[in-house]
């Protein structure tokens, strides 16, 4: 069994550090990356077997609601480093999510978790963290964003459309239905995952079937979540979907 742990983060400019960049250079008009800070990690776990069945693992996430942007890193390392056998999974996390998590590691002198540990020499990041946005793009020079994927394999439009604008709930301080969004698009993620191992030629694997599961082990663990009733009515969708497919077969 592929054992994946997927990671998602929310982040914020932070002014004083915004602030202090355009004091040394004032011709800069763009807020750089290292003006942002962490506030929102999520991690899921999912395993897929070698005849293409889906499980989902556990899902976490940490925020700086209660606790400082150290902290919070500090408890999501120890979580990784104790997943260490599991690759981890990201999209656009190389240019992104991973550059201010080693920027954070920096500010809190912390040691990072084996799966962003660059190696020495010419190689830019160990097979343990795989970017499935860096994988698609190869070496052309178009990048796609996640959702354009996901709607392109058929996500509702719905379930995405807040993605443009994720920094509202820190802005009214609603930590909850921030923490929600974190941990949806590490199931966005998984779906895409499977889109993408699908393609490169894995047999057992089916992209209807598999974000079915996908949804099932999250929705398990989040009953609740806002978009639960999207995420049901998708499931029903993908079901008729498949038995339409069953059904011409036969």
């Amino acid at each position: 069994m592929q054992k994946y742990t997927i990671l998602d983060t929310e982040m914020v400019f932070d002014r004083y550090l915004t602030e202090a960049y355009q004091e040394i250079n004032p011709d800069c008009h763009k807020t750089r990356i290292a003006a942002r800070k962490l506030n929102m990690i999520a991690l899921l776990d999912i395993g897929i077997d070698d005849l293409g069945r889906i499980s989902v693992g556990r899902l976490r996430s940490w925020t700086t609601e209660h606790q400082d942007e150290g902290a919070m890193l500090s408890a999501a390392f120890d979580d990784l480093r104790a997943s260490a056998d599991r690759t981890l999974v990201t999209y656009g996390g190389s240019a992104m999510d991973a550059k201010v998590i080693e920027l954070a590691a920096m500010t809190h002198d912390l040691a990072l978790p084996p799966q962003l540990v660059q190696a020495f020499g010419p190689r830019i990041v160990r097979p343990a963290h795989l970017d499935i946005n860096a994988a698609m793009k190869g070496f052309g020079k178009t990048w796609h964003h996640l959702s354009e994927v996901l709607v392109r394999i058929g996500i509702p439009v719905a379930l995405i459309r807040d993605k443009a604008n994720p920094d509202l709930a820190f802005e009214t301080g609603n930590w909850d239905l921030a923490r929600q969004h974190c941990e949806l698009d590490t199931l966005l993620t998984a779906i895409a995952l499977v889109a993408w191992r699908r393609i490169q030629g894995d047999p057992c694997l089916r992209i209807s079937q598999g974000t079915f599961a996908l949804i099932e082990g999250y929705l398990r663990q989040r009953p609740n979540a806002i978009v639960s009733p999207i995420l049901r009515n998708e499931q029903r969708n993908l079901l008729a979907s498949i038995s339409s497919r069953f059904a011409e077969a036969a």
